[in-house]
């Protein structure tokens, strides 16, 4: 259970020692008997996490100027009136109060334990906490992942102390947590030296403690408050996706901001993101590694192998996760996204209503970027606001300058703004009145609460006032026309959590194929044959020995020569690769000069003999390329194919495995097939083929021992003559990995 009030926190605990009080004060480490007395209560991790009847600081500072001895001073003027005590085995008073020496001294049970210790003591720590009542630990210290491969040894050893006591961990790494509403602050961040919090109804869970205090700090200059905040470090055990996961129930939260360095536990975010969609409690994240160099500081950071950016956006997109990519639009659109539901149907449209037709030209020029639809209001709509008195001067915008300075005309304008249907969002942006004059400019806005078509609002010039108005109303209002724009792009591309499609039933004859291969990557024809038990349409192949060529005569020329090389993935690169060969003297002559070049340039690899392909055109082609990225787990990519994929970076890509449905999405979403998909009347490819192979190759995530697999070209026929598959690719993992679902 929770506990009640904090008031009564040391009396309860006090009534359930009441009998044999002066026993325990006398001992060292209380029985077994007397533990399980104290877990009867019903306490479990969730209370204990933000509803602790009991704390304890182990290694608190005698100074509350350091960052260990701070916490002390933090959680008394948040008001926490629950019981606290005190390990410090080189004072008996720490800052004032009494303390002991060890957990095991600890004269009352404990709820939730803050380890400001060293990374050495804080594993030492663990069973102490556990044999202590608690049932939470959160710890300060780093130097665990975050400190290279030795730190990643002992967050292992951290892990396994916690798993063996039966304790929940926050942490390493962490500042702390909070609970506003209850004045429940347990942390070492700096912040907290500020007063006046605000209760609010956003849940901030950070990967950076850091970040945590700059997102609270903010948004505590706007007026914004929060109902949790935590920031999860190392996410050792509880992370972003079991704490959200529990929050989902909390009465005080109704949307969730994360500030994400990677994605450590995906599985956990999927059950989150599920939980959060059945709620209705939407999920707005930030995440680093946009960039190369994001990336490269978001693994010195924190340890985390940190994969592809595109797999994460994709990985987010499809849990129905909302990214932004302005720090500030994080911060200021959680009330655009609170009690609402995603797009379902049409492409979402904005309106646009404003005071300054500069102002608005700002946002509306970052949403055309973006690809925001920016509509002008319907006939009927435009009738509507004649007959209020207000007139509408063309082009895509409702611009009232000096008539918006009106505080009933500029509500009769927002309100028929509202109502017109073509609008699923309504654009508001104010000039000077929000700054000098926010009863016209702000005031009604601040009255567009509750249901009814979303207002967003981008104020000029700097309006705190204004601003913190807003904020008191629920409204989103933005400082910036940068972050305005990307709140509202994240909002209508915010499309829902995607349906799971269940993993596909594992192909005895794949299986079979696989373990062939003995954990070893196959050659060309080795990754063919498992392409072609998955249903892939492989070109006709014929294999030619390194040194005899006799019946060559024969074949269908003109051909394609490949070396046949397990050592050799990228055969063009290597000079592995002849095409138009029409004769036979000519491929002797081929054959012969290959083997020579790639035995001067690769002498490491084992040339098993060549292959050759009769040259088959297309229409087009296309590559499909199967990962399990690291952070995201089994992705499907398609794109345009050939040896300038890489160049044209055109791709689409989803979590494996995919629909019929879904495949052909992808093929819609790849501009260089656009060729082939009717475009001017030009001859279609046979798409439906195509997407029957993406299908295959993504059936390849109920098969964990494959990390990579690339099918590069698969040339497109015209629509009915289907589509082949030209080259292949497969890595395996050096043994059986665990699958990331």
């Amino acid at each position: 259970m929770a506990c009640a009030t904090n008031v009564d926190a040391l009396a309860i605990i006090k009534a359930i020692r009441k009998t044999d009080r002066a026993m325990l004060l006398s001992r060292s480490r209380w029985t077994n008997q007397e533990n399980q007395s104290f877990m009867n209560t019903g306490m479990t991790w969730q209370d204990a996490l933000f509803n602790p009847c009991s704390v304890a600081f182990v290694g608190l500072s005698n100074d509350a100027s350091k960052l260990t001895g701070a916490p002390l001073d933090y959680l008394c003027r948040a008001g926490f009136r629950g019981d606290i005590q005190i390990v410090n085995p080189r004072s008996t008073i720490v800052q004032g109060r009494r303390s002991v020496a060890s957990l095991a001294a600890l004269e009352r049970p404990v709820d939730h334990v803050f380890l400001l210790v060293n990374t050495d003591d804080a594993i030492g720590s663990i069973a102490d906490c556990a044999a202590a009542g608690a049932k939470v630990v959160t710890i300060l210290a780093g130097g665990f992942a975050d400190a290279g491969p030795q730190g990643a040894l002992k967050q292992a050893a951290l892990a396994q102390a916690a798993r063996e006591a039966g304790l929940r961990v926050v942490g390493p790494n962490s500042l702390g947590i909070a609970n506003l509403h209850s004045g429940m602050v347990l942390s070492a961040s700096p912040i907290f030296k500020m007063n006046g919090f605000r209760p609010g109804r956003i849940a901030l869970l950070s990967q950076s403690g850091g970040v945590m205090g700059s997102l609270l700090s903010r948004a505590h200059a706007r007026g914004i408050g929060f109902s949790k905040i935590v920031s999860v470090g190392n996410e050792v055990d509880l992370g972003v996706g079991e704490i959200g996961e529990m929050l989902v129930n909390d009465a005080d939260t109704d949307v969730f901001m994360l500030f994400l360095e990677s994605i450590r536990n995906a599985d956990a975010l999927k059950r989150f993101a599920e939980r959060a969609h059945r709620a209705g409690k939407p999920i707005l994240a930030y995440k680093l590694g946009r960039s190369e160099m994001g990336q490269e500081m978001a693994v010195s950071h924190t340890g985390s192998i940190v994969g592809s950016d595109r797999a994460a956006d994709v990985f987010l997109n499809q849990l129905g996760i909302a990214r932004v990519d302005h720090f500030e639009a994080l911060i200021e659109a959680p009330s655009l996204f609170a009690g609402r539901r995603p797009s379902r149907g049409r492409s979402p449209a904005v309106g646009v209503v404003t005071t300054t037709g500069g102002g608005a030209a700002l946002v509306v020029d970052a949403l055309g970027v973006r690809g925001v639809d920016v509509k002008a209001p319907q006939d009927a709509t435009i009738q509507a606001l004649g007959q209020a008195g207000i007139g509408f001067h063309g082009g895509r915008i409702l611009d009232l300058t000096l008539a918006g300075t009106k505080t009933a005309t500029f509500t009769r304008a927002l309100n028929i703004m509202r109502q017109a249907p073509e609008f699923d969002l309504v654009l508001a942006v104010v000039g000077s009145s929000s700054q000098f004059h926010p009863e016209i400019g702000v005031r009604p806005l601040a009255e567009c609460s509750g249901d009814g078509t979303p207002v967003v609002t981008f104020l000029g010039p700097d309006a705190p006032q204004g601003l913190a108005m807003l904020a008191e109303a629920s409204i989103a209002a933005f400082r910036t026309p940068e972050a305005c724009a990307d709140a509202i792009h994240a909002f209508v591309r915010w499309k829902g959590l995607s349906a799971s499609q269940a993993q596909p039933p594992i192909d005895e004859k794949t299986t079979e194929i696989l373990k062939s291969f003995e954990g070893r990557n196959p050659d060309e024809l080795g990754a063919a044959k498992l392409f072609s038990s998955l249903g892939v349409p492989m070109v006709p192949t014929y294999i030619l020995p390194v040194s005899a060529h006799e019946g060559v005569a024969d074949l269908p020329y003109p051909l394609a020569v490949k070396v046949l090389s397990a050592d050799i993935a990228h055969k063009t690169e290597a000079g592995g690769v002849r095409l138009n060969i029409r004769s036979a003297d000519q491929l002797q002559q081929t054959l012969q000069a290959m083997k020579a070049h790639i035995e001067k340039s690769r002498p490491e690899a084992n040339i098993a003999g060549f292959l050759a392909q009769p040259m088959i055109g297309g229409l087009a082609e296309a590559l499909v390329g199967f990962r399990r990225d690291p952070q995201v787990g089994a992705i499907i990519t398609l794109a345009a194919g050939g040896v300038l994929a890489e160049l044209y970076r055109d791709s689409a890509v989803r979590l494996a495995p995919v629909t019929h449905a879904e495949a052909l999405d992808m093929i819609a979403q790849v501009r260089g097939l656009t060729l082939v998909s009717g475009y001017r009347n030009l001859p279609k490819g046979d798409l439906a083929v195509l997407a029957d192979i993406v299908v295959a190759v993504s059936r390849l995530a109920a098969f964990p021992e494959v990390i990579e697999a690339e099918i590069n070209p698969v040339l497109i026929k015209e629509e009915g003559q289907g589509a082949v598959a030209v080259d292949a690719l497969l890595s395996l993992a050096k043994a059986p990995l665990p699958a990331a679902d």
